[in-house]
């Protein structure tokens, strides 16, 4: 099946800057698998030119990030509350939030509640358009670096034949590794 473009830990307060995914193996019979990118900056651009209303109100109010994992060695329970688009004190757009499969419930003002999910639908709209994104084969041995806070990433459905194997190791870094 695909990964619907996303960002890695948004559920962190502050998620890592730099994420590397090295493709450690993508056999041949594997068809399809494809890694998929897109810059979640410039969706939010291309949403403030079309709907600016809907560019407010996922500039405005917080959304649930959430990883909640009881049944396991380690239980986890984090959630963090955000708006999906952070602007600067001129309004630029400097980080972009989204990972829908890390998503809790909404806790807004009941004014917000449509205009929340009408504007949600529309990011995620021209999020699937095809001038947004861009889609390539990783072959064993390349590593592609990009910025977790401004990159959606996310793979395209595969099959495999009889022991084929698509392996990817991703790693994290810090802003502060840069300081």
């Amino acid at each position: 099946h695909a990964l619907d473009l996303h960002q890695d830990l948004a559920y962190y307060e502050s998620p890592p800057c730099v994420q590397l995914l090295h493709c450690v193996r993508f056999d041949e019979g594997i068809r399809g698998g494809e890694s998929t990118f897109a810059d979640a900056i410039r969706i939010a651009e291309i949403l403030r030119e079309r709907d600016p209303a809907a560019f407010d109100t996922l500039s405005r109010v917080p959304a649930t990030f959430q990883k909640i994992h009881y049944d396991r060695p380690d239980p986890v329970h984090i959630e963090y509350r955000r708006p999906h688009i952070e602007v600067n004190h001129r309004g630029d757009v400097v980080n972009v939030f989204w990972a829908p499969a890390f998503e809790g419930p909404l806790e807004a003002p009941q004014g917000d509640v449509e205009e929340y999910y009408r504007a949600y639908r529309v990011f995620a709209g021209i999020a699937e358009e095809d001038s947004v994104r861009i889609a390539f084969r990783l072959a064993p041995g390349d590593l592609v670096s990009f910025s977790n806070r401004r990159m959606l990433h996310g793979r395209n459905s595969f099959s495999e034949s009889a022991g084929s194997v698509r392996h990817l190791q991703g790693a994290y870094l810090s802003a502060e590794t840069f300081i």
